[in-house]
């Protein structure tokens, strides 16, 4: 009875995960369609169910919020990713990484907008659901950067807060960017921002006796064993 009983509530587990990925799915849809003052009740009619039967598969508009923070977490790291080169050059791949985020913020103003009203607890006054995302972009670069310290002796534990403070440094530039009346033009806004970026990089590393051409590969040096 019981292996009946754990193979219905895998088939369930597995069915309302799906579900879930589905209502997020056709909730950026709505987003994109009604704009970011989106409500659940809009997400749910888009989707063509009842609130109820939404929140059979969330636990409130708080997870919702939750779930689509997480979704858009996902799109920005998987765009940034393959720029990561451990060799690379370095502005280049600051470059590319920048230019990806304003393409987001771009190409998603309406979810990027929403993120920013709606809280991650059912508190009105709750932390906005794009501290999510942040803090999710802030890990994956604290991640790669992590990897670059440790190949060349660098103490890892500037890292954590140099990655939250260049993506607050990021997100708050490129929203005063987007609301110019008279913004630079995208290509040398991007580049602009990853010379600031490289700035704070290089100073860390030359702090630490370090000096690196952005212009060039990196070289790791030899480890001895």
């Amino acid at each position: 009875m019981s292996g009946s009983g754990d193979g219905r509530t895998a088939r369930w587990s597995g069915q309302r995960d799906r579900r879930r990925a589905e209502f997020v799915d056709a909730a950026l849809r709505a987003i994109a369609h009604y704009g970011p003052q989106t409500s659940t009740e809009q997400v749910a009619s888009y989707v063509g169910v009842t609130r109820t039967k939404l929140y059979r598969y969330f636990g409130g508009a708080a997870d919702l919020h939750h779930s689509i923070a997480r979704r858009a977490s996902d799109m920005l790291i998987a765009a940034q990713r393959p720029v990561w080169n451990p060799t690379g050059r370095p502005m280049e791949m600051i470059t590319h990484a920048v230019s990806r985020h304003l393409r987001w913020r771009i190409d998603h103003p309406h979810l990027y907008e929403y993120l920013t009203l709606h809280p991650l607890s059912d508190d009105v006054n709750g932390v906005a659901a794009i501290r999510e995302v942040n803090s999710a972009v802030a890990g994956s670069v604290a991640g790669q950067l992590e990897g670059y310290f440790w190949a060349v002796g660098l103490d890892e534990s500037p890292v954590e807060p140099l990655s939250f403070g260049i993506v607050g440094f990021v997100e708050s530039a490129t929203t005063h960017w987007l609301n110019s009346r008279a913004p630079l033009p995208v290509a040398e806004f991007t580049a602009q921002l990853a010379e600031w970026i490289w700035a704070l990089l290089s100073n860390t590393l030359q702090s630490a006796g370090i000096r690196l051409d952005p212009q060039e590969p990196i070289t790791v040096p030899s480890q001895e064993t």
